[in-house]
């Protein structure tokens, strides 16, 4: 393995690993945290709901169901994770021009805030998502006698979390979301390719004198308010979460190999060679395109078009295995719980179970044999389809997604942290059903769920070539036949 650093013409230091891996990033950005309001958390969100260059909010879960991309991010005590992997390289060049675009260049609407974290009611992804933890927390004390009321909340608190204003979000997005205070990693990237969408991105203004009064004065205040107890215990977890590499368990290996590079790289300055990289002066159309309508993504359309070219996967993505997606821990129980429920009913010739909790919703069926294919490449074009996120977008839940399990063996629906887990099983027949009529929508990612089953699980035959539209249109029919309710 090999490494270089640069520095890139807005600043933006970046270390490159080249070895025999696959494509991966990680944006480290150095956000200190002096209170429980949960803004680093809330901006985090913002970051990755909308930029100008990806206006729709759906633009994050399309490019992870069509395409093999892992994107996703994490709010520390003093630092936010922004990461990405791929195997094939022009979906990882997506990904990373998805995130250079929110780091640099977010969108901060009232809707948007209202959203995604909090309208004050019942509504907001972040609300849901610290209600979930919060209520999972209290039960996980009450068991164990331990309490947690002296822990520095870098999230946010349930009861709080709708108190941020957009100011404060910009407030914060505009003192510490600059390419000064963000390194890079990335494993096997063109660093000369990623200084060109650099480029391309809006030029950071000089910090405003007013920014960082505000930003002053909230340190003060903030850590007039702490108690003593919380203050050294938020230190500790500091150190801690710099010295052991927070939370190994939840990234991949690629991930965690540029997570300890960067913890490397702090701890040996003598390693530092910095190299600039000269401003290119052509400009990528493609990268420009805006798509106002809520409809799938140009620039998705744009690399299905140029992968199309080559329909080999052998020669578009590494030969690295890749597991399936596994369903959350969250829905162990419900699963089971459907799962009986299906066997008990299967004499009544009703071929789906269900189950809900409190928070939770899961929806599944058998999946036959010679289905497997289309099952598959059905589940990424639910997953991507702005009818099937409405409720994640609109901060009704903090998760949805379909996917098969268990070695294709069922077909599974689940919504996370979700305001009315019942009514959203009610809704999913109505969903399914605008879904299966949207030609349009299905002809244009179907090419894309077609790669990435191939690559997914290592096949490459005419009867995956040769699903239709109509054939995907048919599938979901099927599923609305089998009494979704």
């Amino acid at each position: 393995m090999t490494e270089d650093i640069y520095c890139h013409e807005n600043g933006l230091k970046h270390i490159n690993l080249v070895d025999d891996g696959g494509f991966s990033a990680l944006f480290v950005v150095n956000t200190p945290i002096f209170d429980n309001s949960g803004v680093a958390h809330g901006v985090e969100h913002m970051v990755f709901r909308r930029s100008t260059a990806f206006p729709q909010p759906e633009t994050l879960f399309q490019l992870t169901s069509l395409t093999d991309a892992k994107i996703n991010a994490s709010t520390f005590a003093n630092k936010t994770y922004f990461h990405c992997q791929s195997q094939c390289y022009h979906t990882f060049m997506l990904a990373v021009n998805y995130l250079l675009n929110g780091l640099f260049d977010p969108i901060f609407d009232t809707e948007d805030l209202r959203c995604e974290i909090h309208d004050g009611n019942n509504k907001g992804v972040i609300y849901q998502e610290l209600i979930g933890k919060e209520q999972a927390n209290n039960e996980k004390n009450q068991s164990t006698h331990k309490s947690d009321a002296n822990q520095f909340s870098y999230g946010g608190i349930s009861t709080s979390i709708g108190k941020l204003s957009l100011n404060d979000l910009i407030a914060f997005h505009q003192h510490y979301y600059r390419a000064s205070n963000i390194i890079l990693v990335t494993a096997n990237a063109n660093v000369e390719q990623i200084a060109h969408l650099i480029d391309l991105l809006p030029k950071q203004t000089e910090l405003l004198t007013q920014v960082k009064i505000e930003i002053e004065t909230q340190k003060k205040q903030s850590l007039n308010r702490e108690p003593n107890n919380a203050k050294n215990h938020t230190s500790r977890r500091i150190q801690e979460s710099e010295n052991n590499e927070p939370h190994q368990k939840k990234y991949s290996s690629a991930i965690n190999k540029l997570i300890r590079v960067y913890y490397f790289w702090l701890e040996n300055p003598y390693c530092k060679k910095i190299k600039h990289i000269k401003k290119q002066l052509t400009t990528n159309k493609e990268s420009l395109l805006v798509n106002t309508q809520r409809d799938l993504i140009p620039a998705l359309i744009n690399l299905s078009t140029k992968l199309a070219k080559n329909i080999d996967t052998n020669t578009l993505y590494l030969k690295i295995s890749t597991e399936p997606p596994s369903l959350p821990n969250l829905f162990t129980t419900l699963c089971q719980q459907a799962k009986a429920s299906l066997t008990s009913n299967l004499s009544n010739s009703i071929s789906h179970g269900y189950a809900t909790d409190q928070r939770n919703a899961l929806w599944l069926t058998n999946i036959k044999a010679t289905d497997e294919v289309i099952a598959n490449i059905t589940s990424y074009i639910i997953s991507a389809s702005q009818y099937f996120l409405a409720p994640r977008c609109q901060g009704l839940c903090y998760a949805i997604q379909a996917l098969t399990i268990e070695k294709s063996s069922y077909f599974v629906i689940y919504s996370a942290f979700n305001v009315d887990p019942n009514y959203q099983l009610k809704a999913l027949p109505h969903c399914l059903l605008r879904l299966s009529q949207d030609d349009s929508f299905i002809s244009m990612s179907l090419a894309l769920a077609k790669i990435k089953y191939r690559q997914a699980y290592q096949v490459n035959n005419s009867h995956v070539m040769n699903i239709t539209v109509s054939d995907i249109s048919a599938y979901l029919q099927t599923l609305i036949n089998k009494n979704l309710k």
